[in-house]
This record gives C-alpha cells, sequence and structure tokens, in this order.
C-alpha cells in the first residue's frame, strides 16, 4: 500500500496510506459444454490489408479486386495468437519510428483544436518526504463538482495508526458535515495539481469525506477533465 503525506485545514500534516478499490465484479464465461473458457489475442489484419494500403496500391480499380480477389485478407497470417506483444511507432509509410517526438493537443469547449505543443514530461510530486499535499480551503458542494468535472480516478485514503485515524476521521467528518468536496493541491504553496508517478498525468484533486458512526470514508478524487457550457 502506498503512502504520502496530506495535511489539514489547521496545516498539520501526517502519513497516511491510499489505495484504488476495486468494484468490478468477477463473471466466469462457460461453453455450451460447461467448460471454461479464456481470452486471446488473434491477429485480425496487416499493415499490407489495411484499407489505406489496398487503396494506394490498387487506386480506382479496388472495388474490382476486392470482388475478384480477397486483398483484404492474408490467409497465411490471420488467426495467428499473438503473445509477447509491445508497442511501437510507425511512419506513415509503416516503417518503425525512432526518435519519436509527442505533443499534446488541447481542444476548444467546441472541440476545436487550441494549440498543439510538445508533450510535458511530469515528476511525481507526493513522495512520503515531499511536501505535504494541502487543503486549499476551497469547498465545493459534491452536486455541483459531480456535475462540473470528470473524475478519472480515486483513491481511498486509509490510517496507519490510531493516531491517523483520529486524523483522517476528522477531515473525514467535517467534510461529511459540509456536504462538499475540498479542492487539495501539491507543491511548496499547496495549489500544484498532483501527479502520482513520475511521467504520470496531472490531476486536480478533490477529497471527499463520509462517516457513520465512528466509522470513516476518505476518498481522492482526480480529475483532469472540467465540463464546460458551450
Amino acid at each position: 500500500m502506498r503512502k504520502f503525506n496530506i495535511s489539514n485545514a489547521e496545516k498539520r500534516d501526517a502519513e497516511v496510506a491510499f489505495e484504488q478499490k476495486s468494484t468490478r465484479t468477477k463473471t466466469s464465461y462457460k461453453t455450451t459444454e460447461g467448460s471454461d473458457t479464456h481470452s486471446e489475442k488473434r491477429l485480425r489484419s496487416t499493415i499490407e490489408t489495411e484499407p489505406e494500403t489496398l487503396l494506394a496500391q490498387y487506386n480506382d480499380n479496388l472495388a474490382n479486386v476486392l470482388i475478384s480477389d480477397d486483398p483484404e485478407i492474408d490467409k497465411e497470417k490471420v488467426g495467428l495468437k499473438l503473445v509477447g506483444l509491445k508497442k511501437v511507432y510507425l511512419t506513415e509509410g509503416g516503417k518503425v519510428a525512432y526518435g519519436v517526438t509527442l505533443t499534446e493537443h488541447v481542444f476548444n469547449p467546441d472541440g476545436t483544436e487550441k494549440e498543439i505543443r510538445p508533450e510535458s514530461s511530469t515528476t511525481g510530486n507526493i513522495a512520503v518526504d515531499g511536501m505535504p499535499v494541502r487543503w486549499t480551503g476551497k469547498l465545493m458542494p459534491k452536486a455541483d463538482a459531480m456535475r462540473r468535472f470528470v473524475f478519472k480516478k480515486s483513491y481511498q485514503l486509509r490510517h496507519v495508526n490510531g493516531l491517523t485515524f483520529d486524523f483522517l476521521q476528522a477531515m473525514a467528518k467535517k467534510l461529511s458535515d459540509a456536504g462538499a468536496m475540498m479542492l487539495v493541491g501539491a507543491g511548496a504553496k499547496g495549489i500544484g495539481p498532483l501527479v502520482m508517478q513520475t511521467g504520470g498525468t496531472p490531476y486536480r484533486a478533490f477529497l471527499e469525506g463520509r462517516t457513520q458512526g465512528d466509522s470513516y470514508a476518505l476518498i481522492l478524487r482526480l480529475t483532469n477533465l472540467e465540463l464546460k457550457s458551450l
């Protein structure tokens, strides 16, 4: 279980644990005979049989070739079982590309492209020995936050001893009583996005608290997508 430092409204921080809770249900599939099934990856097509390649090769005669022959099917390779796959980037000519430069495309709310910029390299900023994740003091009603943001990841914060139980339980109760989520941030000023690991995506982060008797749930919700009206 991973750990990081978080501070409360009084700017007191503590080392706590966090984890992702899986809610997937296990589903098993059977054949008509009752035997267990399993998934496999099979080759569907090759670069030589892709529509763009065939169109460039046959031009206006492609329709006739498709009727008279089956160039879109590689009879020797289609259906082969795939194992040990690795991701590579290809050039427009279908060759393996080396020294790839990745870019980020930024879009306006109406879907038009706003900016193209080099992909930024990020460094994780929630290390245990680093700056604690801080409360910003900015509360947002839960209903407003759910309508305004698309939350892509959620982590449950957990205490590691009796003192951190009281620490997190008090935070959860404060948020639960307010019916709101608290914006939290990283960095010296506590207003930066959270990057969970080096090379990871920067996320805006909110804390949601729930309590039931002496029990509590403190959930860190991450988003990098805000919904805006046109």
